[in-house]
């Protein structure tokens, strides 16, 4: 059975401003994998992270996400992408008016989510 890439990053350097965050950073993730990203505070992990979701400017090396390549997103597809990325962050920013169930439900229908098995 063949496994899907979601994330493939290769030989990237990470910049955050003009300061190098992280260097030559290989990473790989296959659909279906659960990835938890841990590491003492300035390690990296939000720049990362936002270099996945493209808050962050890949400019060296390679990588593509979700079917996306970073290198040559154009800003109007950057929502697309992460339409298709499900990242839980640290503060969690639910609607104070829901359930945590209601919350999930109005992201699901939100993105467009029609499948109600998986």
């Amino acid at each position: 059975m063949q496994t899907e890439t979601i994330v493939d990053i290769t030989d990237a350097n990470i910049f955050q401003s003009s300061n190098l965050v992280l260097s030559n950073v290989q990473l790989k993730i296959d659909k279906g994998e659960f990835v938890y990203l841990i590491g003492k505070t300035g390690s990296g992990k939000s720049s990362l992270l936002k270099m996945i979701y493209g808050d962050v400017e890949l400019s060296q090396g390679k990588a593509g996400v979700a079917g996306f390549e970073l290198n040559h997103i154009k800003e109007s597809q950057i929502p697309y992408l992460r339409r298709k990325l499900g990242i839980v962050f640290q503060d969690f920013q639910l609607l104070t008016d829901r359930s945590i169930n209601s919350n999930l439900l109005f992201v699901l229908q939100a993105t467009g989510w029609k499948d109600k098995v998986k």
